[in-house]
């Protein structure tokens, strides 16, 4: 089941304590049943309420695991790349994680570069610039990506935005 559905149960749940009790507000005198009805339904929804709570603890979890793995590994290139006589440079923690970040090509913009590239070199048009980067991000190699902006686009190099989008585009294959 997934959370969506488990979301909607709990919905349906607490819908039916609300109608449980709302039924009960005029009586002077409840039914023993009511009791009974009401704690099993609020026990109920305790208990997905918790189980909610550690999916979203392993969901926690697994990012941090991630991150903490993103970390290892450029400590780890650090290391190998201090090595006397290697002659490779260190690559630092910044390096690393902006690797991972642009291997998705639609996370290597930040917030005034959407607005940025979207104004200068999509003429303000968000749908295009967003085909154009998820297209973008299928693309395996920097040169197949070129040709495809020169055959979608076909900017003129004079626009300062092209070469900031290029630089971004080429990180991405590095």
């Amino acid at each position: 089941m997934t959370n969506k559905e488990k979301v909607d149960n709990l919905i349906s749940d607490i819908s039916e304590l609300k109608e449980l009790v709302n039924g009960m507000r005029d009586m002077d005198i409840c039914p023993l049943s009511f009791f009974s009805q009401t704690f099993d339904l609020a026990y109920k929804i305790l208990r997905d309420l918790h189980v909610l709570e550690g999916l979203q603890i392993d969901a926690f979890q697994k990012q941090m695991q991630a991150y903490q793995d993103v970390i290892e590994s450029a400590l780890l290139l650090q290391e190998t790349a201090s090595a006397p006589f290697t002659g490779k440079q260190p690559v630092s923690l910044n390096e690393a994680m902006e690797k991972k970040n642009l291997s998705d090509f639609r996370k290597a913009f930040s917030l005034n570069d959407r607005f940025y590239f979207r104004k200068e070199l999509f003429g303000d048009d968000e749908a295009k610039m967003n085909k154009i980067i998820s297209d973008l991000n299928d693309i395996q190699s920097y040169e197949e990506s070129v040709r495809y902006l020169n055959d979608k686009q076909g900017w003129e190099t004079e626009n300062d935005a092209v070469p900031e989008f290029m630089k971004l585009l080429e990180k991405r294959f590095r």
